[in-house]
């Protein structure tokens, strides 16, 4: 059996202005046919490496590589990277031979400058390069917009089941999936269903109701006679793009009655949280320093809500940072910063030097303005991290820690999701697992709390404004299918 295999990913986040172009594909991981190792980078974070294991426990699988291109959350994919990758797929399609199945590790929320469903492209594109007999399936986050698009080309697309995400999980199921229909003669048909519905994030974890609810219904699905796979996606909240709102997908085995049941069942649930969904703990950012400052012992994680740089956010929010500054806070506080000018600035200077330098904000003043504040440089990197089993290579390029009081700034030149990581204070020589020595560390998400969990006393999600803001209402939503919850009053389904 030959399976040819490839990666197209990208969180877009329609609301940010930092484009993601091609230089970005290249530096976060861009390669084509044989220079593919699909079990390159981290094992956790990897859903190619699993599909990979899953064909190799089952023999007989030769796989042929396509394209890799992979990039972080962050704004529209430029019309150039897109056609770009497109041709180096249709170049190592039309030169692969004849494949038994095609496999595509997707985001499903990318969205590019000419399409608000490039993905569905890609899956178009390599249905009419294969033609109808070749299965074609995919595995995606489930914060994907779910398309027509993408439903009419794929045979079987597999979501992520939990937040945290686990993308190895992910393409294991995927790759079961499809053996599972082969080795049965099966016939996946599919039921998509959607509920015009966009929340904030705060509710996104799967481990605790409201979301666990909607999930736990799905596993539960996926038990029953005749039923393939069940997806249900929260569509990531800052995608405004023609076919956004959440969805579930079901696939049984020539069954559309039951996939149609089945999905109208798990829409109709997810429409009965919508209340919860959309409950808020996130507090002002004075309450969230002032509470951290006071905290009896241990670590205390600020979540910056707004300014999550795995939403697609720019990094560069410093509303916490100026807070801490006027408070004056006494524990080591550790604040990640995004900031080209101010880190070459840092390492133009030198370890040792104090500097007044303007950080935060220097990009993308739609949230605000940068500050001024006086520095001491404690060290500088070129921020190169190798790939471990846990994780991706990283280039977040020339990187400073400055001391500003008792709050450390670790300011890098691009964005990558390694500021969510104890991994990104070790590399500038700070434990950031310190109980003893650190008080508060801001994480720019709000809700990949995951690696400080471990040591993590108390979390404090802090309202923030921003590109990943949890005040949806407040952005300008100009392509969302309306009326849409919490929009307008007159949302419902209509089913």
């Amino acid at each position: 059996m030959r399976i040819a295999y490839g990666r197209f990913s990208q969180e877009s986040n329609t609301f940010s202005p930092v484009v993601t172009d091609m230089d970005v594909f290249r530096r976060q991981g861009y390669a084509v046919g044989d220079d593919i190792d699909p079990r390159s980078g981290g094992k956790a974070r990897n859903s190619l490496w699993a599909f990979a294991d899953v064909c190799d426990d089952r023999g007989g699988v030769e796989l042929v590589p396509l394209v890799r291109a992979g990039a972080g959350a962050s704004g529209r994919v430029t019309k150039d990277a897109f056609d770009r990758i497109m041709a180096a797929f249709a170049e190592q399609l039309d030169a692969m031979g004849e494949v038994d199945a095609v496999y595509l590790g997707l985001h499903g929320a990318m969205a590019a400058e000419h399409d608000d469903d490039p993905e569905g492209l890609l899956l178009e594109m390599v249905r009419e390069k294969v033609g109808p007999d070749v299965w074609l399936v995919a595995s995606t986050d489930h914060h994907a917009c779910i398309t027509r698009r993408k439903i009419a080309n794929a045979d079987i697309i597999v979501g992520h089941r939990t937040q945290p995400h686990d993308p190895y999980h992910t393409g294991q199921q995927t790759a079961e999936a499809l053996f599972r229909v082969v080795d049965g003669n099966m016939r996946p048909v599919v039921a998509m269903r959607k509920a015009p519905m966009i929340t904030h994030q705060e509710q996104y974890l799967t481990r605790k109701p409201p979301m666990k609810i909607w999930f736990d219904l799905a596993r539960e699905m996926e038990s029953r006679p005749g039923v393939i796979s069940v997806s249900t996606y929260p569509m990531q909240p800052w995608l405004d793009v023609e076919e956004g709102g959440w969805a579930s997908i079901v696939y049984t085995d020539n069954d559309p009655h039951l996939a149609d049941d089945l999905a109208k069942e798990l829409t109709r649930k997810v429409w009965s949280l919508r209340e919860d969904l959309m409950v808020q703990e996130s507090v002002p950012v004075e309450e969230a320093v002032a509470r951290a400052e006071a905290a009896p012992r241990g670590i205390v994680v600020l979540s910056d809500t707004g300014d999550s740089v795995a939403g697609g956010a720019s990094g560069e929010s410093n509303a916490i940072l100026a807070e801490m500054i006027r408070q004056q806070v006494k524990g080591t506080a550790l604040v990640p910063m995004v900031d080209e000018a101010a880190a070459l600035a840092a390492a133009e200077a030198g370890v040792g030097a104090t500097i007044e330098v303007r950080l935060g904000r220097s990009s993308d003043t739609t949230w605000g303005e940068p500050i001024t504040v006086t520095a001491e440089v404690l060290n500088i990197t070129d921020g190169k991290l190798a790939a471990d089993i846990d994780d991706e290579a990283q280039e977040f390029g020339t990187t400073a820690l400055l001391k500003v009081g008792n709050v450390l700034v670790g300011v890098s030149r691009y964005r990558t999701g390694s500021v969510l990581k104890p991994l990104f204070w070790k590399h500038l020589g700070i434990d950031a697992t310190d109980r003893d020595a650190v008080r508060t560390v801001v994480v720019k998400t709000a809700s990949n709390f995951q690696y400080f969990a471990d040591w993590t006393e108390e979390l404090i999600r802090v309202d923030t404004a921003g590109h990943t803001q949890s005040r949806v209402l407040e952005f300008d939503w100009v392509r969302l299918p309306r009326p849409a919850f919490p929009l307008d009053a007159d949302a419902a389904l209509d089913f």
